[in-house]
């Protein structure tokens, strides 16, 4: 019997219920076989005695007891067949698809469905547990996204407190101006100051809100044509510190790159500006390639991160000094960014000197490359 679950667990439903069937139908006939042998043993003299006095209660008793009988033996052979089919096939994973819709209906997705069989109701559990994942998965960056844009907000009021309260002071001093007296140009240039900042403000805050929510457009590109637009973006910077590059690639293949150029410049931009802003004397930038993808590193000679700034830096607005250090919205949009090219981003201090490293990871669309 359990040689008979094991294989019948193995086969498809459609090959497992054809088997079953038959061998039912087998254990029926034989069944039915041997109640008929002993039936006609036990009864045929009963009848026959029954019959020379009655001979119709005779024969009645001897027939109908053997098609009542048969049709009795082959409803529980069959019943036996239907139950270890539904124990073996069935039951199994409808338990499983029955427990994750209980843990769905009750909003918990903290639960795995283990497929039983590599039958067609195992391949439905284990999409049942796939799509417990995704939706996992949807749920937690929604989270995250809810949670980021919640700091967003807290920041991008608190950043708004300063300029309005200016606004509002030279406000206050300018209705003090006897008529006729033109306004004091320091405050009307102040509010002025202000109301740019303020304006600024927005626009980043909508940039940080489209960013959390971007589809990234890709298109095939060689490696020589992602390297020349990123020492373009470097050329164009004014600066008279030092800036060293260092390219490896180790790919097997000459294919051309799918990524997304556009989103790879805005991450790099964001590194470059950071490592000069923050370097004493010379930045480092090691641009990397290999068959799953690009590793863009820039190091800065500046002064170390802090263990609250590696902690913190990646936060929407996170900065200890919004006029002049580390280091803004801009680590949280390149953050999003890799994640939305399939890499990651990190910020680190160097190990065997002084400074920072930050370092942006792209995974390649389509595969690795394409011709």
């Amino acid at each position: 019997m359990d040689k008979l679950k094991q294989r019948l667990t193995r086969l498809p439903i459609k090959k497992a219920l054809p088997h079953l069937i038959l061998i039912g139908t087998i254990a029926a006939a034989l069944v039915v076989l041997v109640y008929l042998l002993i039936w006609h043993v036990v009864m045929m003299p009963i009848a026959t005695a029954l019959a020379k006095r009655w001979f119709i209660g005779g024969m009645s008793l001897y027939f109908g007891g053997a098609i009542i009988g048969s049709f009795a033996m082959l409803y529980a052979v069959m019943n036996v067949t239907a139950r270890l089919f539904y124990r073996v096939k069935l039951g199994p994973p409808l338990d499983q698809l029955q427990y994750g819709v209980t843990h769905i209906q009750a909003q918990d997705l903290d639960f795995t469905l283990q497929p039983t069989s590599d039958d067609e109701l195992g391949q439905l559990v284990a999409a049942f547990e796939e799509m417990r994942q995704a939706l996992r998965k949807a749920l937690e960056t929604a989270w995250q996204l809810a949670d980021d844009q919640k700091q967003v907000n807290a920041a991008f009021a608190h950043d708004l407190r300063t300029p309005l309260t200016v606004l509002q002071g030279n406000l206050e001093l300018l209705t003090f101006n006897e008529e006729g007296q033109p306004p004091d140009q320091h405050l009307l240039d102040e509010m002025q100051r202000q109301l740019d900042r303020m304006n600024n403000f927005i626009k980043t805050m909508s940039h940080v809100t489209s960013i959390q929510n971007i589809r990234l457009n890709h298109h095939a590109i060689t490696e020589a044509q992602v390297e020349q637009q990123l020492r373009s973006e470097v050329d164009k910077l004014p600066t008279a510190k030092t800036i060293g590059w260092q390219v490896d690639s180790t790919r097997l293949t000459d294919n051309k790159l799918s990524v997304s150029p556009d989103a790879i410049l805005e991450v790099f931009d964001n590194q470059i500006n950071n490592a000069l802003r923050f370097a004493k004397t010379k930045v480092g930038i090691h641009l990397t390639f290999n068959d799953q993808q690009i590793t863009l590193q820039v190091c800065n000679d500046g002064q170390p991160l802090t263990a609250t700034e590696q902690r913190k830096v990646k936060l929407p607005y996170f900065s200890n000094d919004k006029a002049a250090h580390h280091l803004g919205v801009g680590m949280y949009i390149c953050n999003q960014l890799c994640a939305a090219h399939r890499g990651y981003f990190k910020i680190q201090n160097r190990e065997h000197a002084a400074g920072v490293c930050s370092t942006a990871v792209f995974g390649y669309f389509d595969g690795s490359a394409e011709s």
